[in-house]
């Protein structure tokens, strides 16, 4: 992600959403700056980004500086630092240099430049009121399984105390399952044979009606050729 400023305004549009809560090093963001500005060469210079959130934190870290010839590139690797706080994150993004020999722990930079930019977002992370395994599909299928499994386990252990309790009753059912199963079978036989039936009726119909003809013996007569294949049905 490249954003190039103009003069000293860059327009952070492209990355105004595109950062979440506690993200570390996800994304690197460069800036693309001129490198020649009011007769200082930035190139010499020392550049941060420090971040204010909404409640008052803040942080910054030194970028990473690429110099070109007419250009320098300021790589800032968006660390956990700036994503710390969901909400509206304010950008500072400045450059400094120091005279030759100067301490910069003791003495003023000798010249300071900012950049406006901008304010970001910070995506909050998901509401974590509820437990997330709890509320998840996978452990409502997980549920729904354990209930079957538990209806099924209390219908088995009813029927063996039925069958324990009452074993007249329990043979009676028996055999009612084995007649029941032995007249689907039978229906099942009769279905195919009544399809197969129905299949060769149509079949010898097909044939009938191309295979005979009738029609009066002066008919048949003016036949040129009787087709061998043909029955002719002689009618008064």
């Amino acid at each position: 992600m490249v954003l190039k400023a103009i003069g000293k305004w860059i327009d952070t549009m492209p990355i105004s959403e595109l950062f979440s809560q506690e993200e570390h090093l996800a994304d690197t963001v460069t800036f693309e700056v001129e490198r020649f500005y009011n007769g200082y060469d930035l190139g010499k210079f020392t550049f941060f980004m420090r971040g204010v959130t909404e409640s008052g934190g803040e942080t910054q870290t030194e970028l990473e500086v690429i110099q070109q010839e007419d250009v320098l590139h300021l790589h800032w690797h968006v660390s956990d630092r700036f994503t710390a706080e969901a909400g509206t994150l304010s950008l500072d993004l400045y450059g400094v240099c120091y005279a030759p020999q100067a301490d910069p722990s003791a003495e003023m930079p000798e010249a300071i430049i900012r950049y406006q930019l901008p304010p970001v977002q910070v995506h909050g992370l998901p509401d974590s009121d509820r437990t997330l395994d709890s509320q998840s599909y996978t452990a409502f299928l997980l549920e729904v399984k354990a209930a079957a499994n538990d209806a099924a386990a209390m219908i088995d252990a009813k029927m063996a105390e039925f069958e324990e309790n009452y074993p007249e009753y329990a043979e009676t059912l028996a055999r009612m399952e084995e007649k029941l199963t032995q007249q689907e079978q039978t229906i099942q036989s009769l279905s195919v044979t009544v399809s197969d039936l129905s299949s060769r009726i149509l079949q010898l119909e097909e044939n009938a009606s191309s295979g005979i003809r009738a029609l009066t013996q002066s008919e048949f007569d003016a036949l040129d050729a009787p087709d061998e294949g043909t029955l002719y049905v002689i009618t008064d």
